[in-house]
């Protein structure tokens, strides 16, 4: 199964390493960029699609669904990581993996270096201590209330039961709660990216979490209960 890598940049920081890491380790994949031309038009990739930023949720919105219109599913970037040569194989021999099993799968997502700690190779939910230099944890798929999107796949009919909000922070965990509420699961694959983290959408966490705030009050006012007990 091909699946695209749908990419949507602001500073495109990262985001020469990341294609490199493509063009070298997965060269068949398609690859869908969304972002202003002037970060964008001196990469060569499979499909452009020029715009001025808006918010993290409303771009991976529209670059995901663009990418829908040719392919069944996706699998989402962040651009500011960068793929080893066995990212883009594992995450796909994972996602057959849970597709075999017959499970309502939401997102499947890669592990990292700077993530939630359902992501993060440095945190061992089983309390033991881990050789950093051989993850022997890493050896099977683990469920995950929330996952952050950094490098992760999703099926197109799973997407459209629920959409990013518009928002910079707190899409990813807006989108798989609203999920789970649909009768969805997420996963987290034995995959690994390197993330450099906070390159897309900034790393002022403050002003980040205060401009959410608002939507979240009006329109998941139980997340935000939830999130700030308040």
């Amino acid at each position: 199964m091909i699946c695209p890598i749908v990419i949507s940049t602001v500073h495109g920081k990262g985001l020469g390493v990341l294609l490199e890491s493509i063009k070298q380790y997965c060269p068949e994949i398609p690859v869908y960029l969304r972002g202003p031309e002037s970060v964008i038009e001196n990469f060569n990739a499979d499909v452009k699609v020029f715009s001025q930023p808006t918010n993290f949720g409303n771009d991976y919105n529209a670059i995901i669904n663009r990418a829908l219109e040719d392919f069944e599913s996706v699998v989402v970037a962040n651009d500011d990581i960068v793929l080893t040569p066995t990212s883009y194989r594992v995450l796909m021999e994972d996602v057959d993996i849970l597709l075999d099993m017959d499970l309502p799968i939401g997102w499947v997502a890669s592990r990292t270096d700077a993530a939630r700690q359902a992501q993060n190779i440095r945190f061992n939910p089983d309390g033991e201590t881990i050789d950093m230099c051989r993850f022997k944890y890493e050896s099977k798929i683990r469920p995950a209330e929330v996952i952050s999107p950094i490098f992760a796949w999703i099926h197109g009919d799973t997407f459209k039961e629920a959409n990013f909000p518009p928002l910079n922070w707190y899409s990813d965990d807006v989108n798989c709660l609203d999920l789970t509420a649909k009768g969805f699961e997420h996963y987290v694959s034995t995959s690994y990216v390197h993330h450099v983290g906070s390159q897309t959408v900034g790393t002022n966490a403050e002003k980040l979490t205060n401009e959410a705030v608002p939507w979240l009050l009006k329109n998941r006012p139980e997340y935000a209960k939830q999130w700030f007990n308040s």
